[in-house]
């Protein structure tokens, strides 16, 4: 919620209008009554003493007289009815019953309650005209005043036409009826519109219109059409959303609409400010939406919004026609604060997609790139509003995306490349999705619980502190993180070949749960540390001039081809599974580590945690530390190996290889509990096998048969204790069957 303003500006009343439609007009409010077209045509007074109607029969009709007295006014025929002088009259008694009730103390907010029915009248077919336009100011009205508004309270319904060319401030009431209301162009400073209106007419703003003020609401809900060639103001008192349903056309340069709230008010457009180039002034139409992105001669559909420090909404959540289609060349949007300081929110409400082809920026009206924008754009917490931005924003404030929503920068198109300006932050709830094609972008701080997705040609680069939980997706082209970290995110993927994720300069190079595609590419600088608390597959390939750690519970399955020969690999916690090739200056498994593989390390391998090897190959060292295991059957070594630890194998062993030492030097060292001749179950362990220098499990006579003590693997594994149970009992099972079917054919004999 937005503060309340200091200085003098607290002590000005919000007073807020709330008119109800009022109730189908009584047989007496009826158009009729008396015929005063004589009195009329001859300039003479005219005093009400019940209805009266004047009916035209065509032309124009210059009134110099006024009208007075109790009753309702009606204007019928087919002419146009000029009033040059105000005319002051009342209901009668018997029909006036709306009231004004003001309650807020400090800030008083009055409403009316039953409102009047209609005291003038305008039947179709008819046009009544406020002042002359060169001369004359007349209108129709008789005030009431409420804390900060006076209101007309003789409310008007037009059916027909009602033409303002009057040079002062004007109020109509309560507008019913399904005419035009048309204010002419150049006669400020405009309309007032306090109240609901149940008018479902066209209203037309040749010059200014207040449809709200921070004294008064304005609500017009059956409106469809307004016809905007000035500047239409939408302003709410604090507390307060003002909702504007209509679709604005303009048909001339230099219109504009002018947004104002106080304290937590907030304005809401849920219709299309659209250019205009053909039908009337009662049905404005566009020949082809195409020509709201197309200059045209004069730059006549150029049009604009002014942001005044308030706070403001496009789209109810309901739909997705899109409040302002436009470029850089057709629309304006200014972002300002106000004299207090105040900053401009901006929120984009829809159900689906919609697209921003223009900057919002902080110029002055058509200038609007001359200074930058001052204020926040919020993209709402709308299930399936996803918001596309196809031009660079120039604004310094937060940009945020609730959950359930999407913002696009850029749209693939080399003409539709967007970006941030990276003075603010950006509050990520849902997903940003990054697709310029010809020109990068650098976006600053990212918090939230949202993702972040690379799906463009361009390079975008993240450069300030990052801090948001959700997944980040590189589909296309290359992301390059420069001074943050994307540790917080929850999950890294690279699902397409030819895509690259660029921590060679982050603070911190740490992914988590990384994924990706064969041909894909992550590169790491001084350090990458990998986390995996998810079991995640990598087909692409590391790079890496410094460090690489797995760390984190869970697997991580490697099976692309990994160059980073001044590396050093650390497995920290959990299982890297290989099934591709590292080259790298040592692969270290730790305690609380395990390398399971297939693949190929091309460095020396440092064994204090677990190798599975089932077809390792270590183009190097292997080194098994004391307190180590090795649970694999097949591990091949070009360089010097060095034994202590457990052997325990996951599965049953047949006599063969399980260490190829392909290196000159003699296997250095023994597993705990396996010395050289060693019973394994129906087999023994020798050192020196193959060509001399591997490790060999050899068949012949095992343990059972010899009666040698089998000795127990040091350290072994459930199911490495299971399986030597089973190899050393079975031998000793078939023996017994043996002799006793023996026996029991030589007890049968006898």
């Amino acid at each position: 919620m937005r503060t309340q303003r200091g200085g003098c500006r607290l002590a000005v009343a919000v007073v807020a209008i709330l008119v109800a439609a009022p109730p189908a007009p009584s047989a007496s409010a009826q158009p009729g009554g008396r015929d005063v077209t004589a009195d009329i045509l001859a300039n003479r007074d005219v005093t009400l003493s019940g209805d009266a109607v004047v009916r035209l029969t065509g032309g124009v009709t210059a009134y110099a007289g006024v009208i007075r007295g109790k009753g309702a006014f009606t204007v019928g025929g087919t002419g146009t009815l000029v009033l040059v002088k105000d005319s002051d009259f009342t209901l009668p008694d018997d029909r006036r019953r709306q009231k004004i009730v003001t309650v807020g103390g400090n800030h008083p907010v009055s409403t009316i309650e039953n409102p009047d029915p209609p005291a003038v009248i305008v039947q179709r077919g008819a046009t009544l005209q406020y002042g002359s336009g060169s001369g004359g100011d007349g209108s129709i009205g008789h005030f009431a005043q409420a804390p900060g508004v006076s209101l007309n309270t003789l409310n008007h319904r037009i059916d027909g036409t009602l033409d303002l060319a009057v040079h002062r401030q004007v109020s109509l009431g309560v507008i019913s009826g399904t005419g035009l209301v048309k204010q002419r162009r150049g006669t400020w400073p405009g309309i007032e519109l306090p109240g609901t209106h149940p008018f479902s007419g066209t209203l037309y703003v040749g010059t200014g219109a207040d449809y709200g003020s921070v004294n008064y609401l304005t609500a017009m809900p059956n409106v469809r059409k307004v016809v905007n060639q000035g500047s239409f103001i939408h302003n709410a008192p604090d507390g307060e959303v003002v909702t504007d349903a209509a679709d604005i056309y303009s048909q001339f340069y230099g219109n504009d609409i002018n947004f104002h709230t106080w304290g937590s008010g907030v304005v809401r457009m849920s219709g299309v400010y659209s250019w205009s180039d053909n039908g009337s002034d009662t049905d404005p139409a566009l020949s082809d939406p195409a020509r709201n992105f197309a200059t045209v001669p004069h730059r006549d559909n150029k049009r604009g919004i002014n942001i005044e420090g308030a706070t403001v909404t496009w789209g109810d959540g309901t739909g997705n026609r899109f409040f302002l289609p436009g470029n850089e060349n057709t629309v304006y949007i200014n972002l300002h604060a106000d004299p207090g300081g105040a900053r401009s929110v901006l929120t984009f409400d829809y159900n689906g997609p919609v697209t921003l082809a223009a900057p919002i920026s902080g110029g002055r009206y058509h200038d609007t790139m001359a200074d930058v924008g001052r204020g926040d754009v919020v993209i709402a917490a709308t299930r399936g509003n996803a918001v596309t931005f196809t031009a660079p924003q120039n604004y310094d404030g937060d940009t945020t995306i609730g959950d359930g929503a999407s913002l696009r920068l850029g749209d693939g198109s080399p003409q539709g490349d967007s970006a941030l300006l990276p003075t603010g932050k950006i509050v990520d709830n849902g997903e940003l999705i990054v697709q310029n094609a010809a020109k990068g972008a650098e976006l600053g701080r990212i918090g939230g619980t949202g993702s972040v997705t690379q799906a463009g040609p361009a390079t975008t680069t993240l450069a300030g502190e990052l801090t948001y939980t959700g997944r980040t997706t590189v589909k296309a082209g290359t992301l390059e993180v420069t001074g943050g970290s994307l540790a917080a995110s929850a999950a890294v993927d690279l699902p397409s070949a030819g895509t690259k994720l660029d921590l060679t300069r982050a603070g911190d190079p740490t992914v988590t749960n990384l994924s990706g595609a064969e041909g894909s590419t992550v590169a790491g600088g001084r350090a990458l540390t990998i986390r995996a608390t998810t079991a995640t597959t990598f087909g692409g390939a590391l790079n890496a001039t410094g460090d690489v750690t797995k760390t984190g519970a869970e697997t991580l399955t490697l099976t692309g081809k990994h160059t980073t020969p001044d590396s050093a690999w650390t497995v920290r916690d959990g299982t890297l599974a290989l099934a591709g090739s590292v080259q790298a200056r040592q692969l270290a498994v730790a305690p609380t580590g395990a390398l399971r593989s297939t693949g190929t390390v091309q460095a020396a391998v440092d064994n204090a945690g677990t190798v599975d090897a089932a077809g390792l190959t270590v183009r190097g060292a292997y080194t098994q530390r004391p307190g180590a295991r090795l649970t694999g059957t097949r591990l091949t070594v070009t360089g010097a190996v060095q034994l202590a630890g457990t052997f325990a194998p996951n599965s049953v062993p047949g006599p063969g290889v399980i260490v190829d030492n392909q290196g000159t030097e003699p296997v250095a060292g023994t597993f705990d509990g396996l010395p050289e001749g060693a019973a394994v179950g129906a087999f023994r362990l020798t050192y020196h096998g193959g060509d001399g220098n591997d490790v060999v499990l050899t068949g012949g006579s095992g343990a059972a048969r010899s009666g040698a003590t089998t000795p127990q693997v040091a350290s072994a594994s459930r199911s490495g204790a299971l399986w030597w149970l089973w190899a050393a009992g079975v031998p000793v099972l078939l023996a017994a069957a043996v002799v006793f079917l023996v026996r029991r054919r030589s007890r049968t004999r006898n």
